[in-house]
């Protein structure tokens, strides 16, 4: 059995925060990380009651890949958080949503979260929980909401590179 085609290298990694605007705050005052526009949508999350939707607040650092996202954490689902700032997932591009998760799940990564079609087919993520506990994201390399962190094609340079 083949991996999951997810496109490397990873393209950000997901903390989830109890207050986003706060976080945003001390990750900028601290380090000096600018931000693009908060994102608030709604999501289907699997949680212990079943399948819920949930208004998910987030946000995506400036520059990159890899980017940092912060996400606001939703009690009682897969978004929950430890209470303060914690490490959650790392993102991956993939060509094939509906295939890398169902190769995931094979592999006994569930999903665990997503915006689903229609068809119940993952559209945009899935958000996909390892043996270990921590997560993976995968993103539909076709719909990118932010195109400027997709990997570049083999072969194609920087402008870093070019010096």
């Amino acid at each position: 059995m083949s991996p999951p085609a997810i496109r490397n290298p990873f393209f950000h990694v997901g903390f989830i925060v109890p207050d986003l605007d706060a976080a945003m705050e001390e990750f900028q005052g601290a380090l000096g990380i600018e931000w693009r526009a908060p994102i608030d949508a709604i999501v289907a999350l699997r949680g212990p009651d079943g399948v819920m939707e949930a208004s998910v607040y987030s946000v995506y650092s400036e520059g990159g890949p890899p980017a940092i996202e912060l996400v606001e954490s939703v009690p009682g689902t897969p978004l929950a958080g430890d209470g303060g700032v914690s490490f959650h997932h790392l993102g991956f591009w993939t060509d094939s949503l509906a295939d890398s998760s169902r190769d995931l799940d094979v592999h006994g990564w569930p999903c665990q979260a997503t915006v689903a079609s229609t068809e119940n087919d993952p559209r945009r993520f899935t958000l996909q929980q390892s043996p270990h506990g921590f997560y993976v994201e995968l993103f539909d390399a076709a719909t990118p909401r932010h195109a400027d962190l997709l990997p570049k094609p083999s072969g194609e340079r920087t402008d870093d590179e070019h010096h």
